[in-house]
C-alpha cells in the first residue's frame, strides 16, 4: 500500500477551502475601483508619483499565482489518494475513501450516494474502522 495517513486525506478538504478563500480575495480585489476620484484639500500637492492601477493589478496577479499553485497542490494530492484508493481491497471502503477525501462529500452525502441501507454513521464507522487496522 501507498503511505498514506488520514491527515494526508484531510489535507485535499483544506486546500479546497483555501482555494475558495482566495477567489474570495480575488474577487475584493477586482471589486476595488481602478479609478480614484480626485481629492480636493487646498493643499498643494507633494511630487511623487503613484501607480494605484498598477499595484492592483500586480496584487491581482499575485494571489491569481497562488490560486493556481493551490489547484495544482490539490491534483497532486488528489492523484495521490486516488492511488492510495486503488490499494484498499474492500469496494465499500474505496468508495467511501473517495466520496469523502476526493469529491469532499458530507458523511450524510456519503451514505446516500452509496444508498442501501448505509446510515452517516455507518459509514463514518466504517472509515474509522478501516484506519484503525493499519
Amino acid at each position: 500500500m501507498i503511505p498514506v495517513d488520514r491527515e494526508d486525506l484531510k489535507q485535499i478538504y483544506y486546500l479546497n477551502k483555501e482555494v475558495r478563500m482566495w477567489q474570495k480575495e480575488l474577487t475584493r480585489l477586482q471589486c476595488q475601483s481602478f479609478v480614484k476620484g480626485q481629492e480636493i484639500t487646498g493643499m498643494p500637492f507633494a511630487g511623487g508619483t503613484s501607480d494605484r492601477t498598477g499595484d492592483l493589478a500586480t496584487e491581482m496577479r499575485e494571489v491569481e499565482d497562488i490560486i493556481r499553485g493551490k489547484l495544482a497542490e490539490i491534483q497532486v494530492q488528489r492523484r495521490k489518494i486516488i492511488e492510495y484508493i486503488d490499494s484498499v481491497p474492500d469496494s465499500i471502503v474505496r468508495q467511501i475513501i473517495f466520496y469523502r477525501n476526493v469529491s469532499c462529500m458530507s458523511w450524510r452525502s456519503v451514505a446516500m450516494e452509496l444508498g442501501g441501507d448505509n446510515s452517516e454513521d455507518g459509514v463514518r464507522m466504517q472509515y474509522n474502522r478501516f484506519f484503525k487496522k493499519k
